[in-house]
């Protein structure tokens, strides 16, 4: 599990949905990553929905902005396999594994939906 004791951040991350939650810290090999968490609008077959979504994603993509304090956060070796990189303690929906740059990794059948929020609103 990338977090045990509750403590979270409010940090930036440089795409889409640039504000996300950081739980801990790990690290591979020679480089360090952050465990994040945001709300994502996805679409699927049933239509869209905002869907919790956890992932890996390297700390160089990762700012904290001015206004948040920083807190004393979880340091974690990471397995050599990224396929083994822990989910957010009890986390109870998607965990997209290591989300290097682009769109993150969803289940089969559902895909992230990019833009303004006002925009993709029925009328």
């Amino acid at each position: 599990m990338c977090s045990n004791h509750g403590v979270v951040m409010a940090v930036r991350i440089n795409r889409p949905p640039f504000a996300v939650t950081l739980h801990a810290w790990g690290r591979a090999a020679e480089e360090w990553w952050g465990c994040v968490t945001w709300q994502q609008r996805v679409t699927t077959g049933a239509g869209d929905d905002d869907v919790p979504f956890a992932a890996w994603v390297p700390a160089a993509s990762l700012s904290r902005p001015s206004w948040t304090a920083t807190e004393e956060l979880p340091r974690l070796r990471l397995p050599a396999d990224p396929r083994q990189w822990p989910a957010p303690r009890g986390w109870p929906a998607w965990f997209a594994g290591v989300w290097r740059d682009g769109e993150p990794a969803c289940p089969p059948g559902v895909r992230t939906v990019v833009g303004a929020g006002w925009r993709r609103k029925p009328r």
